[in-house]
C-alpha cells in the first residue's frame, strides 16, 4: 500500500519540471516512466521592425521514479527546449531542468542538478501569462550564465518539504565549471491560511546570495535577492502580488540595483474561457538603468483540458536604458519601450 502512495506522489513531484507529466509505465513495485511534452505556434509582432512573425516552440521531458522501499525513491528528470527564447543559439536544445535525486517522503526530497528553483514559490505569482517574461532576479545572469534568473541554475543541491500548510525549500548552488560559484545558496517559504468559505491566502517569502570565484564571468562578484509575495485565490478568481529586489556588486562601477513589483489577476469564465490582467514595474539604478513598465491582457480558450489558443496584448512604457555588455542581454525581443500583440495556440500531452 505505501509503494502505491509513493508512486501516485512521484508525478506529483515532477510537476516542478513540467506542467503535467503522465505516466506511461508502471512496474509492479511501484516504479514509474513519465513523459511530458509542449508544442506551440505563436504570432507576434514582438521584434525590431514590428512586422507579425510566426515561432514555433517544443518542450519535452523523460523522467520517473524507482522505488527502494515503502519510504524512499530514486527519482529523476531530464527537460529540454527548442526555439524558446532562452534557448542558447538559433533553435537549438536547451536544458530546462536536468536532475536527479531522492525521494523520501514525509522527510522530504533532495534534487541534485539543474532543478526547479523553490523560487517558484514565489515567481508564479506573477508568471501567469502565456506572452510576457518574467523579469524578476534578471541579473542573476551576470553571476551564472547557466542561469534561467532564479528559477533555473546547474550544480543545485536542493532540500524540499511541507509541513502541513508550510511549503520550504533551500538549496546550496555549486554552479558549473565556467560559473565558478562560491558559496550560493537560496531558502523559500510559504504558508497557506485556509480562510473557509473566504478562499484561501499564500504569503511567501525568498531569498538568495550568490558569490563568484576567479574563474566566474564576472570574477569576485556578490548578487543578492529578495522577494515576498502574496496570492489570494477564492472560488474562480486568483489574485497576486509581489515585491522583489535583487542588487551586483563587482560589474558595474557601483551597485546595481533592480527594485520591482508586480500585481496579477485571474478569474474562470468558465470551463472555456480563463482572462488575466496584470501590471509589472521594474527600475534599475545603478547598472544599465533599464524600466520596465508593462500592461498585460489576456484572455484563454481551452479546446480541451490540456490544449488552448490564446491572445494577448502588452503595452510597454519603459525605457531599454544603457546596453552594454556588462549587463542582461537586451534585443528587440525584450525591449521595454514597444507594445505588441500575442496569438499562440498550445498542445501538451
Amino acid at each position: 500500500m505505501k509503494k502505491t502512495l509513493l508512486a501516485l506522489a512521484v508525478p506529483a513531484l515532477l510537476m516542478a519540471g513540467s506542467a503535467s507529466a503522465a505516466t506511461v509505465y508502471t512496474a509492479e513495485d511501484g516504479s514509474t516512466i513519465d513523459v511530458y511534452s509542449r508544442l506551440g505556434f505563436n504570432i507576434t509582432d514582438r521584434n525590431d521592425d514590428g512586422d507579425s512573425v510566426g515561432n514555433f516552440d517544443a518542450r519535452i521531458g523523460l523522467g520517473g521514479s524507482q522505488v527502494v522501499n515503502d519510504k524512499v525513491s530514486v527519482i529523476g528528470w531530464a527537460e529540454y527546449q527548442v526555439n524558446a527564447a532562452e534557448a542558447r543559439g538559433n533553435g537549438d536544445w536547451s536544458p530546462r531542468y536536468v536532475w536527479a535525486g531522492i525521494d523520501a517522503s514525509e522527510a522530504g526530497k533532495v534534487t541534485f542538478g539543474r532543478v526547479a528553483s523553490g523560487i517558484i514559490m514565489l515567481s508564479d505569482i506573477g508568471d501567469v501569462f502565456a506572452a510576457s517574461d518574467v523579469v524578476l532576479g534578471r541579473q542573476l545572469q551576470l553571476v551564472d550564465n547557466s542561469s534561467a534568473q532564479t528559477f533555473r541554475q546547474d550544480g543545485t543541491i536542493q532540500y524540499q518539504n511541507s509541513f502541513g500548510a508550510f511549503d520550504m525549500s533551500v538549496a546550496y548552488i555549486l554552479g558549473n565549471t565556467d560559473s565558478d560559484q562560491d558559496g550560493s545558496y537560496n531558502a523559500v517559504g510559504r504558508y497557506t491560511f485556509d480562510l473557509g468559505d473566504a478562499g484561501t491566502l499564500a504569503p511567501v517569502l525568498a531569498y538568495q546570495a550568490n558569490s563568484t570565484g576567479d574563474n566566474a564571468i564576472n570574477p569576485d562578484a556578490d548578487y543578492t535577492f529578495w522577494g515576498a509575495g502574496l496570492q489570494y485565490k477564492l472560488n474562480a478568481l486568483t489574485l497576486g502580488a509581489m515585491y522583489n529586489q535583487d542588487e551586483i556588486e563587482g560589474v558595474y562601477s557601483d551597485k546595481s540595483t533592480d527594485k520591482s513589483y508586480e500585481l496579477t489577476a485571474v478569474y474562470n469564465i468558465n470551463d472555456d474561457w480563463t482572462a488575466r490582467v496584470g501590471y509589472r514595474s521594474l527600475e534599475n539604478s545603478g547598472g544599465d538603468e533599464a524600466e520596465y513598465k508593462d500592461t498585460t491582457f489576456e484572455v484563454q480558450y481551452h479546446l480541451t483540458e490540456r490544449s488552448s489558443i490564446y491572445t494577448s496584448y502588452v503595452m510597454r512604457d519603459g525605457d531599454n536604458g544603457n546596453v552594454t555588455t556588462a549587463g542582461p542581454v537586451m534585443t528587440d525581443w525584450n525591449n521595454a519601450e514597444e507594445d505588441y500583440y500575442h496569438l499562440g495556440l498550445r498542445y501538451e500531452f
